[in-house]
């Protein structure tokens, strides 16, 4: 099912601007109702005796974040989009963009990776990865240099939990007009330090039922979509692998992962192949979670 609400929070830093445009694409392709927020804080610090902090200033930010929101809201009109809407919050930005999130019925939340903070690409922003890791939807994480475009070639990597299922459901989604999905599992075979275990048999047997297994994922899948599936498997860790698989093949232009699988971490932690590739992978990533 396509997204109905979409928050999108912006700090009008040039990656969050990138993050619009992508929130902005998807809500005219689907229909979905757009809603996009900042929220501005001022730490306590600031109303330090040795650095106080003028309520004029505070005034003057109030004023400004309004501007520019209605400035986007007046943008997004004037393109055609009309089920759009903004919102000016006051506190801790990724505390507020949560609560937002849980208050309202979103289902998708789009957010840059990179902010005011101007961190290295390769490293989510602290806010960022706050949200990810408490969001009670689905998150797209933008990479500043993502283009606004519709995604031809979506990697979505599975251990076949509930959660990789999930993420496998949705992906189709967000795939263009003749794009493709590529499904993959990684066999994470044990190291064998005294030589008793005969690893050569075990990679066979193991590699021959993630095989069936993704086989019969795909099989699933072509029942509710269109969009053409092919399947891949390899060897090692999950999280090294996924981001080999990216790195080797430049047509991947979104990857989505279940928030965790079999670690069974609760919701409000990433698990650790989710929390690798959103950090070092050079596309956009959907960390696929079902709101309940």
């Amino acid at each position: 099912m396509a997204p109905t609400k979409i928050l999108c929070p912006v700090d009008f830093s040039p990656g969050s601007r990138r993050a619009l445009l992508t929130a902005v694409r998807i809500a005219a392709e689907t229909g979905a109702e757009l809603v996009v927020v900042h929220a501005w804080y001022i730490p306590a610090s600031a109303y330090s005796v040795e650095a106080p902090f003028s309520p004029d200033l505070t005034q003057q930010i109030v004023i400004d974040a309004e501007k520019r929101l209605a400035d986007i809201l007046a943008e997004q009109r004037a393109g055609g989009l009309t089920k759009v809407s903004v919102k000016l919050l006051n506190g801790v930005p990724w505390a507020q963009v949560v609560t937002e999130l849980e208050t309202e019925p979103y289902d998708l939340c789009v957010l840059g990776t990179q902010g005011r903070t101007g961190l290295a690409r390769i490293l989510l922003g602290s806010v960022a990865a706050k949200i990810v890791r408490h969001a009670p939807c689905s998150v797209l994480a933008v990479r500043p240099d993502s283009e606004a475009k519709p995604y031809s070639h979506v990697l979505v990597p599975t251990d076949f939990s509930p959660q990789a299922h999930h993420a496998l459901d949705i992906a189709p989604q967000f795939v263009a007009r003749g794009g493709t999905i590529t499904l993959m599992h990684v066999i994470e075979v044990p190291v064998d330090y005294s030589g008793a275990v005969p690893i050569g048999d075990f990679v066979r047997d193991i590699d021959k039922h993630a095989s069936n297994t993704l086989e019969a994922e795909a099989k699933r899948l072509v029942t509710t979509t269109s969009v053409p599936i092919s399947t891949t498997a390899r060897i090692g860790y999950a999280g090294v692998e996924t981001l080999a698989a990216i790195a080797a093949d430049p047509t991947i232009d979104l990857v989505v992962v279940g928030t965790h699988g079999r670690t069974g971490l609760k919701r409000v932690l990433l698990g650790s192949v989710a929390e690798k590739v959103m950090r070092h992978a050079h596309c956009p990533v959907l960390v696929a979670r079902k709101r309940g």
